[in-house]
Order: structure tokens, then C-alpha cells, then sequence
């Protein structure tokens, strides 16, 4: 178990701080545990597990695929 600070976070996540302290409030983001009166951090296993709940993202859209009947041959 480690404590990670916010600029681990974010560079983790890749989300911004105000993200993180808006899905935090909304509790859609582990919290933070109080180290000192003037220090807080988050567990690495409280990240790592939210991490892994998140939805893998589908993509939208047809790249890829091909709708001649040439099998995507640009001439021919």
C-alpha cells in the first residue's frame, strides 16, 4: 500500500485536478485519505480498483471497414 499525491493522480488518471475534485464530490472517485492537519493523498489501491472499473470505451464510427465490394482497394 503506497499514498500517492495529486500530481500522481492526475498524471495516472490523466484527468485535471478540478476533475478529480468534481468526481470525488459526486463520488464517483475514490477519496482522499488526510495524512496531516495540511496534507492529504489517495491509496494506490483505492486508484488501482477504480481504474479497473471503468468502462472500456467501444468506438463509434466505421473506420476499418470497407463498403465497396473491392475489399477496400483504392484501384484496380
Amino acid at each position: 500500500m503506497k499514498f500517492l499525491r495529486i500530481g500522481q493522480i492526475m498524471q495516472l488518471t490523466g484527468l485535471s485536478r478540478m476533475t478529480i475534485y468534481r468526481l470525488e464530490l459526486a463520488g464517483e472517485f475514490p477519496k482522499r485519505r488526510r495524512l496531516s492537519k495540511n496534507s492529504v493523498a489517495w491509496l494506490d489501491t483505492d486508484i488501482a480498483q477504480w481504474a479497473e472499473s471503468r468502462p472500456i470505451s467501444q468506438l463509434s464510427g466505421t473506420a476499418g471497414t470497407t463498403t465497396s465490394g473491392s475489399g477496400g482497394a483504392a484501384y484496380g
